[in-house]
């Protein structure tokens, strides 16, 4: 029996299905490509998360740095004037309201930073020692008075609603009160840079 040649209509049908074939392949392909991305960029995402996250956790070294500096000095005079080389402030008149991050970090700069680690209650000179997560971390410290010199001075936020005062009237009924402040309020703002650029800020309020 011989066979007969493939009619022209068979033959455009699978010219058909070849095409629609071939549109299916390259819609499955873009497909996956898009999911790859999509993949992709969660995962990025993710782990721009955890860097900035440990950055996070990071500056609580900051912090407890600077409270054990603030500790160590607390009963000296050191407190009532400015220490750039550890980057403290006796006084918070040269903040400019309303500044945050990078723009307040900035600000702040000439008057000192802490670089971490402090060695013998020295800071680094710069930035360039990372922790075991490769973040680098730096802290300044404002003491929360209007001015530098004695804390003992008017001025200044005092916890525990102590009061202080800088003298007092002679006159009948002007019986000023002058208590010596024992708890003043420092501002600490620690910095810290990590992996893939990640910067992270914080501040802690701590009263000594």
């Amino acid at each position: 029996m011989l066979n007969k040649p493939n009619s022209p209509s068979h033959a455009s049908q699978k010219g058909v299905v070849m095409l629609v074939a071939l549109i299916v392949l390259v819609v499955m392909t873009l497909a996956g490509i898009a999911l790859m991305r999509s993949t992709d960029t969660s995962n990025l995402i993710a782990g721009n998360m955890a860097f900035k996250q440990a950055a996070t956790h990071s500056a609580d070294q900051g912090i407890e740095a600077a409270i054990a500096w603030l500790e160590a000095n607390n009963s000296s005079g050191l407190l009532d004037t400015n220490s750039s080389t550890v980057g403290y402030t006796a006084s918070t008149l040269s903040n400019v309201n309303y500044q945050t991050g990078e723009s307040f970090w900035t600000q702040l700069t000439p008057s000192g930073v802490c670089y971490l680690p402090i060695a013998g209650g020295v800071c680094a000179a710069a930035p360039g020692v990372a922790d075991a997560s490769g973040n680098l971390m730096a802290f300044m410290i404002q003491r929360l008075c209007r001015s530098a010199g004695s804390r003992n001075g008017a001025g200044c936020a005092v916890a525990n609603g102590a009061i202080i005062s800088s003298g007092g009237g002679e006159g009948a009924g002007d019986d000023a009160i002058t208590a010596t402040a024992t708890s003043i309020y420092y501002r600490i703002t620690v910095r810290v840079v990590g992996p893939r650029n990640t910067v992270s800020y914080i501040q802690s309020i701590v009263s000594m």
